[in-house]
Protein backbone atom coordinates (compact mmCIF):
# COMPACT_ATOMS: atom_id res chain seq x y z
CA UNK A 1 0.00 0.00 0.00
CA UNK A 2 1.65 3.34 -1.35
CA UNK A 3 1.32 6.87 0.72
CA UNK A 4 -1.60 7.87 -1.15
CA UNK A 5 -3.39 4.61 -0.23
CA UNK A 6 -2.69 4.55 3.05
CA UNK A 7 -4.26 8.40 3.68
CA UNK A 8 -7.02 7.38 1.82
CA UNK A 9 -7.68 4.18 4.20
CA UNK A 10 -6.80 6.43 7.36
CA UNK A 11 -9.32 9.12 5.88
CA UNK A 12 -12.24 6.47 5.75
CA UNK A 13 -12.61 5.95 8.84
CA UNK A 14 -13.33 9.98 9.79
CA UNK A 15 -15.80 9.96 12.68
CA UNK A 16 -18.11 12.46 11.15
CA UNK A 17 -19.58 10.30 8.36
CA UNK A 18 -23.63 10.23 8.25
CA UNK A 19 -24.96 7.57 6.79
CA UNK A 20 -27.02 7.24 4.09
CA UNK A 21 -29.65 5.17 6.12
CA UNK A 22 -30.91 7.63 8.63
CA UNK A 23 -34.54 8.14 9.13
CA UNK A 24 -35.56 11.62 7.72
CA UNK A 25 -39.24 11.54 8.12
CA UNK A 26 -38.90 13.35 11.06
CA UNK A 27 -37.49 16.23 8.98
CA UNK A 28 -39.27 15.88 5.78
CA UNK A 29 -40.89 19.39 5.97
CA UNK A 30 -40.47 22.34 8.52
CA UNK A 31 -42.33 22.78 11.69
CA UNK A 32 -45.00 25.36 11.96
CA UNK A 33 -44.51 27.81 14.51
CA UNK A 34 -46.76 31.45 15.61
CA UNK A 35 -44.15 33.88 14.00
CA UNK A 36 -46.36 36.85 13.90
CA UNK A 37 -44.02 39.74 16.07
CA UNK A 38 -44.51 42.77 17.85
CA UNK A 39 -42.18 45.38 16.62
CA UNK A 40 -40.72 46.18 19.58
CA UNK A 41 -39.62 42.72 19.88
CA UNK A 42 -37.22 43.32 17.17
CA UNK A 43 -35.48 46.70 19.20
CA UNK A 44 -31.68 44.49 20.07
CA UNK A 45 -31.48 43.72 16.53
CA UNK A 46 -32.46 47.02 15.24
CA UNK A 47 -30.11 48.68 17.81
CA UNK A 48 -27.34 46.17 16.67
CA UNK A 49 -27.71 47.21 13.35
CA UNK A 50 -27.40 51.23 13.44
CA UNK A 51 -24.32 49.91 15.77
CA UNK A 52 -22.93 48.27 12.75
CA UNK A 53 -22.48 44.95 15.06
CA UNK A 54 -25.98 43.38 13.71
CA UNK A 55 -25.37 41.13 10.62
CA UNK A 56 -21.82 40.61 11.14
CA UNK A 57 -20.58 37.01 9.54
CA UNK A 58 -17.31 35.02 8.49
CA UNK A 59 -15.16 36.90 5.96
CA UNK A 60 -13.66 35.11 3.12
CA UNK A 61 -10.09 33.92 3.77
CA UNK A 62 -8.48 36.33 1.59
CA UNK A 63 -7.74 39.93 2.45
CA UNK A 64 -8.75 41.51 -0.67
CA UNK A 65 -12.33 40.71 0.50
CA UNK A 66 -12.20 41.72 3.45
CA UNK A 67 -15.72 43.02 5.36
CA UNK A 68 -16.71 43.35 2.42
CA UNK A 69 -17.93 39.97 1.28
CA UNK A 70 -18.72 38.05 4.44
CA UNK A 71 -20.77 34.54 5.42
CA UNK A 72 -23.48 35.66 7.71
CA UNK A 73 -26.38 33.91 9.69
CA UNK A 74 -29.84 32.76 7.89
CA UNK A 75 -28.63 33.35 4.30
CA UNK A 76 -27.62 31.28 1.29
CA UNK A 77 -24.65 31.87 -1.17
CA UNK A 78 -25.05 30.55 -4.76
CA UNK A 79 -21.70 29.33 -6.07
CA UNK A 80 -21.54 29.50 -9.62
CA UNK A 81 -19.10 28.64 -12.48
CA UNK A 82 -18.49 26.76 -15.70
CA UNK A 83 -17.67 22.91 -15.54
CA UNK A 84 -14.05 22.67 -14.61
CA UNK A 85 -13.28 26.21 -13.32
CA UNK A 86 -12.78 25.18 -9.84
CA UNK A 87 -16.35 25.87 -7.85
CA UNK A 88 -15.86 22.81 -5.65
CA UNK A 89 -11.77 23.24 -4.78
CA UNK A 90 -12.67 27.35 -3.92
CA UNK A 91 -15.29 26.12 -1.69
CA UNK A 92 -13.74 24.12 -0.15
CA UNK A 93 -10.80 26.20 0.77
CA UNK A 94 -13.64 28.55 2.26
CA UNK A 95 -14.78 25.96 4.48
CA UNK A 96 -11.37 25.14 5.62
CA UNK A 97 -10.99 28.46 6.62
CA UNK A 98 -14.39 28.71 8.64
CA UNK A 99 -13.44 25.67 10.99
CA UNK A 100 -9.89 26.52 11.66
CA UNK A 101 -10.50 30.82 11.78
CA UNK A 102 -13.79 30.42 13.25
CA UNK A 103 -14.16 27.33 14.51
CA UNK A 104 -17.55 26.46 12.58
CA UNK A 105 -19.22 23.48 12.33
CA UNK A 106 -20.01 22.37 9.16
CA UNK A 107 -21.78 19.91 6.68
CA UNK A 108 -21.22 18.34 3.51
CA UNK A 109 -23.37 17.25 1.10
CA UNK A 110 -21.67 15.92 -2.29
CA UNK A 111 -22.82 13.48 -4.19
CA UNK A 112 -20.75 14.39 -6.89
CA UNK A 113 -17.74 12.75 -4.95
CA UNK A 114 -17.21 10.01 -2.79
CA UNK A 115 -17.13 11.33 0.58
CA UNK A 116 -13.16 10.49 1.34
CA UNK A 117 -12.00 12.26 -1.50
CA UNK A 118 -14.14 15.27 -0.01
CA UNK A 119 -11.97 15.04 2.94
CA UNK A 120 -8.82 14.58 1.05
CA UNK A 121 -9.40 18.14 -0.85
CA UNK A 122 -9.83 19.88 2.68
CA UNK A 123 -6.97 17.81 4.20
CA UNK A 124 -4.47 19.01 1.58
CA UNK A 125 -5.97 22.73 1.24
CA UNK A 126 -5.41 22.89 5.36
CA UNK A 127 -1.66 21.02 5.55
CA UNK A 128 -0.43 22.23 2.03
CA UNK A 129 1.34 18.61 1.31
CA UNK A 130 -0.41 16.18 -0.87
CA UNK A 131 0.86 13.18 0.64
CA UNK A 132 1.73 14.47 4.41
CA UNK A 133 3.17 11.15 6.95
CA UNK A 134 0.39 10.00 9.29
CA UNK A 135 1.08 12.12 12.21
CA UNK A 136 0.21 15.25 9.92
CA UNK A 137 -2.89 13.75 8.87
CA UNK A 138 -4.34 11.97 12.52
CA UNK A 139 -3.63 15.86 13.47
CA UNK A 140 -5.31 17.44 11.12
CA UNK A 141 -8.26 14.67 11.84
CA UNK A 142 -7.69 15.65 15.09
CA UNK A 143 -8.68 19.41 14.29
CA UNK A 144 -11.49 19.03 12.63
CA UNK A 145 -12.98 15.78 14.27
CA UNK A 146 -15.24 18.13 16.24
CA UNK A 147 -16.44 20.64 13.40
CA UNK A 148 -16.79 18.34 10.15
CA UNK A 149 -19.40 16.43 9.04
CA UNK A 150 -20.25 15.24 5.55
CA UNK A 151 -22.77 12.67 4.33
CA UNK A 152 -21.68 9.35 3.31
CA UNK A 153 -23.95 9.08 -0.26
CA UNK A 154 -24.74 5.49 -1.51
CA UNK A 155 -27.89 6.17 -3.51
CA UNK A 156 -29.03 9.20 -5.24
CA UNK A 157 -30.67 12.44 -3.23
CA UNK A 158 -34.52 13.33 -3.40
CA UNK A 159 -35.64 16.41 -3.42
CA UNK A 160 -37.03 15.82 -0.57
CA UNK A 161 -33.97 14.23 0.97
CA UNK A 162 -31.66 17.40 1.02
CA UNK A 163 -33.37 19.90 3.02
CA UNK A 164 -34.39 17.46 5.63
CA UNK A 165 -30.77 16.36 5.18
CA UNK A 166 -29.78 19.72 6.01
CA UNK A 167 -32.49 20.04 9.11
CA UNK A 168 -31.11 16.80 10.81
CA UNK A 169 -27.72 18.47 10.59
CA UNK A 170 -29.09 21.47 12.39
CA UNK A 171 -31.13 19.39 14.83
CA UNK A 172 -28.48 16.79 15.40
CA UNK A 173 -25.00 18.60 15.27
CA UNK A 174 -25.61 22.19 15.60
CA UNK A 175 -24.64 22.77 11.80
CA UNK A 176 -23.59 26.39 11.39
CA UNK A 177 -22.58 25.96 7.39
CA UNK A 178 -23.83 23.56 4.88
CA UNK A 179 -22.42 23.04 1.69
CA UNK A 180 -24.58 21.11 -1.28
CA UNK A 181 -22.86 20.01 -4.08
CA UNK A 182 -24.29 20.54 -6.74
CA UNK A 183 -27.68 21.63 -7.61
CA UNK A 184 -27.54 19.05 -10.53
CA UNK A 185 -27.26 16.23 -7.67
CA UNK A 186 -30.78 16.66 -5.86
CA UNK A 187 -32.72 14.66 -8.03
CA UNK A 188 -34.21 16.91 -10.35
CA UNK A 189 -34.60 16.82 -14.32
CA UNK A 190 -32.28 20.03 -15.69
CA UNK A 191 -34.85 21.08 -17.77
CA UNK A 192 -37.65 21.06 -14.61
CA UNK A 193 -37.30 25.04 -13.49
CA UNK A 194 -40.62 24.84 -11.78
CA UNK A 195 -39.05 21.77 -9.40
CA UNK A 196 -35.42 23.70 -8.87
CA UNK A 197 -36.95 27.22 -8.09
CA UNK A 198 -39.10 24.97 -5.67
CA UNK A 199 -35.94 23.70 -4.19
CA UNK A 200 -33.90 26.14 -3.86
CA UNK A 201 -36.82 27.97 -2.03
CA UNK A 202 -37.53 25.21 0.14
CA UNK A 203 -33.83 25.11 1.14
CA UNK A 204 -33.50 28.59 1.37
CA UNK A 205 -36.61 28.54 4.38
CA UNK A 206 -34.25 26.31 6.47
CA UNK A 207 -31.75 29.11 6.23
CA UNK A 208 -34.00 31.73 7.29
CA UNK A 209 -35.54 29.45 10.30
CA UNK A 210 -32.08 28.73 11.49
CA UNK A 211 -28.73 30.73 11.78
CA UNK A 212 -27.42 28.52 9.06
CA UNK A 213 -25.78 29.34 6.46
CA UNK A 214 -25.82 27.38 3.07
CA UNK A 215 -23.84 27.21 0.06
CA UNK A 216 -25.18 25.68 -2.92
CA UNK A 217 -22.81 24.90 -5.75
CA UNK A 218 -24.40 25.16 -9.60
CA UNK A 219 -23.11 25.27 -13.21
CA UNK A 220 -23.17 27.92 -15.54
CA UNK A 221 -24.30 27.84 -18.73
CA UNK A 222 -21.48 27.36 -21.44
CA UNK A 223 -21.81 29.38 -24.89
CA UNK A 224 -19.23 29.29 -27.46
CA UNK A 225 -16.64 29.98 -24.71
CA UNK A 226 -15.72 29.95 -21.23
CA UNK A 227 -12.89 32.10 -21.90
CA UNK A 228 -15.05 35.04 -20.29
CA UNK A 229 -16.28 35.04 -16.94
CA UNK A 230 -19.81 34.99 -16.73
CA UNK A 231 -22.73 36.37 -14.50
CA UNK A 232 -26.04 35.63 -12.69
CA UNK A 233 -28.31 35.96 -15.51
CA UNK A 234 -25.97 32.55 -16.94
CA UNK A 235 -27.18 29.85 -14.23
CA UNK A 236 -27.73 27.10 -15.71
CA UNK A 237 -31.58 26.03 -14.59
CA UNK A 238 -34.14 28.65 -13.35
CA UNK A 239 -34.01 32.37 -13.65
CA UNK A 240 -35.50 32.71 -10.09
CA UNK A 241 -32.12 30.69 -8.46
CA UNK A 242 -29.96 33.58 -8.56
CA UNK A 243 -33.18 36.05 -7.50
CA UNK A 244 -33.72 33.94 -4.69
CA UNK A 245 -30.33 33.65 -2.86
CA UNK A 246 -28.61 36.23 -0.47
CA UNK A 247 -25.46 36.26 -2.35
CA UNK A 248 -23.83 35.19 -5.56
CA UNK A 249 -20.67 34.28 -6.13
CA UNK A 250 -18.92 33.31 -9.86
CA UNK A 251 -15.37 31.38 -10.27
CA UNK A 252 -13.74 31.56 -13.29
CA UNK A 253 -10.45 29.65 -14.50
CA UNK A 254 -8.28 31.39 -16.76
CA UNK A 255 -7.92 28.41 -18.75
CA UNK A 256 -5.52 30.32 -21.24
CA UNK A 257 -3.11 31.49 -18.90
CA UNK A 258 -3.00 28.08 -18.04
CA UNK A 259 -2.61 27.04 -21.65
CA UNK A 260 0.74 29.16 -22.11
CA UNK A 261 2.86 27.11 -19.47
CA UNK A 262 5.46 29.38 -19.28
CA UNK A 263 5.77 30.53 -16.26
CA UNK A 264 4.51 33.71 -16.53
CA UNK A 265 2.23 35.86 -13.95
CA UNK A 266 0.69 38.30 -16.66
CA UNK A 267 -2.74 36.97 -15.69
CA UNK A 268 -4.09 35.32 -12.87
CA UNK A 269 -5.51 31.96 -12.96
CA UNK A 270 -7.88 32.59 -11.76
CA UNK A 271 -10.98 34.83 -10.69
CA UNK A 272 -13.34 35.01 -8.33
CA UNK A 273 -16.35 37.27 -8.70
CA UNK A 274 -18.78 38.23 -5.88
CA UNK A 275 -21.40 38.99 -8.60
CA UNK A 276 -24.44 39.95 -5.94
CA UNK A 277 -25.06 40.32 -2.37
CA UNK A 278 -27.95 41.38 -1.10
CA UNK A 279 -27.36 42.50 2.82
CA UNK A 280 -24.74 44.44 4.35
CA UNK A 281 -23.91 47.17 2.13
CA UNK A 282 -24.15 45.36 -1.09
CA UNK A 283 -20.78 45.68 -2.20
CA UNK A 284 -19.72 43.65 -5.47
CA UNK A 285 -16.41 43.01 -6.97
CA UNK A 286 -13.92 40.63 -8.83
CA UNK A 287 -10.40 39.84 -7.27
CA UNK A 288 -8.13 37.91 -9.32
CA UNK A 289 -6.60 34.65 -8.00
CA UNK A 290 -3.31 32.27 -8.37
CA UNK A 291 -4.20 28.38 -8.06
CA UNK A 292 -0.83 26.39 -6.65
CA UNK A 293 -1.80 22.55 -7.90
CA UNK A 294 0.58 21.12 -5.17
CA UNK A 295 -1.91 22.55 -2.15
CA UNK A 296 -4.65 22.56 -4.23
CA UNK A 297 -5.25 26.71 -2.65
CA UNK A 298 -5.80 29.65 -4.01
CA UNK A 299 -4.08 33.12 -3.22
CA UNK A 300 -4.40 36.54 -4.11
CA UNK A 301 -2.50 37.05 -7.61
CA UNK A 302 -0.04 39.23 -7.08
CA UNK A 303 1.11 38.20 -3.47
Amino acid sequence: MNGKEQLEAAIMNFPGYISDNIDLTAFMDDEQKHRVRNAWEYRDRLRDLILGCGEVGQAMPWDAFGAKMEFRKSEMTLWAGYKGHGKSAVVSQVLEHLIEKYGQKVFIISPEFPAHRVLYRLMVQSIGQRFPDSSLLDEWLDIVKDNLWIYDQQKSLTPRDVPALCRYAIQTYGIQHILIDSLMKCGIAPDDYGAQKKLVDTIQQVCHNTETHIHLIAHLRKGKSDDEIGGLHDVKGASEIGDLVENVIICWRNKQQEMKNDGSASEPDAVIKVEAQRNADGWIGKVPMKFDKYSMRFSQWGN
